[in-house]
């Protein structure tokens, strides 16, 4: 068995940018489709490589100005946040102050991500001419106006001012793992330094090679229109309302617009069909490729084998909030028909309309505040029961709960002794600050399922709360469903 051998200690982050891993993702009108993982970078861009030349730039100046030269620096970054999550994470050590200057549009997963960082953060509309005193471009030259004192410690790293060298590493990147056999390249585009740049270096390895530009529905970038400000997407990191100065959209050799819900929807099915972790903006450049073989299927030959890459340039645990959260994809129309079904399965339909009370629960096993610490844990251990129902000794009503692992925490930690009784270390209802959800015979499964997203167990009662009548965990839910499919 071979081991591969591990990296070396290393005193920065530096270390693990770039050399990021290639995968075969899957065929299309005989195409395979291979994904270039940016995302693994630390930050989990694509631009933690240009973020790493700058930072590298920026040591170097600061070795000659000082030791203490980079806490007196402040970069201002107007970005879609993907730059400014890596300048961010690479260069958290410098204590450099970075102000990031983000559309509206940028997830609340990002800015929360952001301010962890330190980051301090400048909200801008979504839909602006660059000219205008509200875009992203004015905010940060006001910005710097207003905060330079030597224009030596206040930077703003724009498009315009950031290094290309990166990208011909990654175009040779791209050309050593697929050994130079590489006929299409798929790549988002916003600002359109990335296409621009890594098209070039990649057409002096392979000039055939046909490089496609990815953006949303509504982008202007692959031209026919200088700006439109009448509508806007939801996929971070893609698309401009303007045509940036001196960008060429000539530089592709195609152009794809994908719409928000083929973006979002084809990122889930990477994440869950394959563990691939990407975000949107990577879902939307999958799709384009699809999308794309669709409308251009390459003609059939017996001997060449197509090869098309992707360039999938955002992670998702920076978009929990909206690309994982189903209720988000749906109250947003952003579910395709295939997703729509399967999580109408997952959540409704597997259950055809069963109810707790088919779960066919024992009766339940109760006790009162007045039972003994060792009387609880004899019948939970004997019963092999997690958790029991506390309910009040007269009216029988219940009142709150015990669980094993917190009554044999207290008894360990000396808190409590056998012989008292359970109520000085029981979970009380009355003292619970949230709303007390009733599960009865009647709920549903489905409702059922959603409760034990956040909790380990359901006390299952009459629609009063007066009466007790079994406990419910996951594991009943999932044998129910074993049982049905079973018969």
């Amino acid at each position: 068995m071979s081991v591969r051998s591990a990296p070396p200690l290393s005193d920065s982050l530096y270390v693990g940018v770039g050399s990021t891993p290639m995968i075969r993702a899957g065929a299309h009108n005989n195409v395979d489709i291979l994904a270039k993982l940016e995302y693994v970078n630390p930050g989990g861009s694509l631009k933690d490589r240009v973020a790493l030349q700058v930072l590298k730039e920026l040591d170097a100046q600061d070795k000659v100005a000082g030791v203490h030269a980079s806490r007196q620096k402040t970069l201002i970054v107007p970005s879609t946040g993907d730059f400014g999550v890596s300048v961010a994470t690479l260069g958290a050590r410098h204590a450099y102050r970075v102000i990031c200057i983000l559309p509206e549009r940028t997830s609340a997963d990002r800015v929360a991500l952001l301010k962890a960082l330190g980051v301090e953060i400048v909200r801008v509309p979504n839909k602006v001419q660059p000219e205008a005193p509200e875009s992203a471009q004015s905010v940060a030259q006001r910005l710097a106006e207003q905060l330079q004192h030597d224009p030596a410690q206040v930077i703003v790293l724009d498009t315009a001012s950031l290094p290309t060298d990166p990208y011909a590493t990654l175009a040779q990147e791209i050309m050593d793992q697929t050994q130079g056999q590489l006929d299409f390249l798929f790549v988002g585009v916003a600002s359109g330094t990335t296409i621009t740049h890594l098209s070039r270096a990649l057409k002096a390895h392979c000039p055939d090679i046909k490089v496609i530009g990815v953006e949303p529905q509504h982008s202007v970038l692959s031209g026919g229109r200088e700006h439109s400000l009448k509508a806007d997407w939801r996929v971070e990191d893609l698309g401009s309302h303007v045509v940036p100065p001196r960008f060429d959209a000539s530089v592709a050799d195609a152009w794809v617009q994908v719409s928000d819900k083929a973006a979002y929807s084809t990122a889930r099915r990477l994440i869950r069909d394959q563990g691939v972790l990407c975000g949107p903006s990577s879902g939307a450049v999958m799709a384009g490729a699809v999308q794309y073989f669709e409308q251009h299927p390459p003609e059939n030959h017996s001997t060449h084998e197509y090869r098309a890459a992707v360039i999938l340039g955002d992670r998702a645990d920076q978009f929990t909030s909206t690309l994982l959260s189903d209720d988000w994809l749906f109250e947003n129309d952003l579910a395709d028909d295939i997703m729509v079904k399967e999580l109408e399965y997952a959540t409704f339909n597997r259950y055809r309309g069963a109810s707790v009370e088919d779960l066919q629960l024992p009766v339940a096993i109760t006790v009162t505040p007045a039972t003994t610490v060792s009387r609880a844990l004899d019948l939970m251990l004997e019963r092999e029961f997690s958790q029991l129902p506390v309910v009040h000794a007269d009216n029988k009503k219940l009142v709150g709960y015990v669980s094993l692992a917190s009554l044999q925490a207290h008894v360990d930690h000396g808190d409590v002794q056998l012989d008292q009784p359970i109520d000085t270390c029981m979970f009380s209802f009355r003292k619970q600050k949230s709303a007390y959800q009733v599960i009865t015979p009647d709920t549903s499964l489905a409702d059922l399922a959603k409760f034990f997203e956040h909790n380990s167990f359901a006390v299952v009662t009459d629609v009063a709360r007066k009466w007790c009548l079994g406990v419910a965990t996951k594991y009943d839910l999932i044998s129910f469903l074993h049982r049905r499919q079973g018969l």
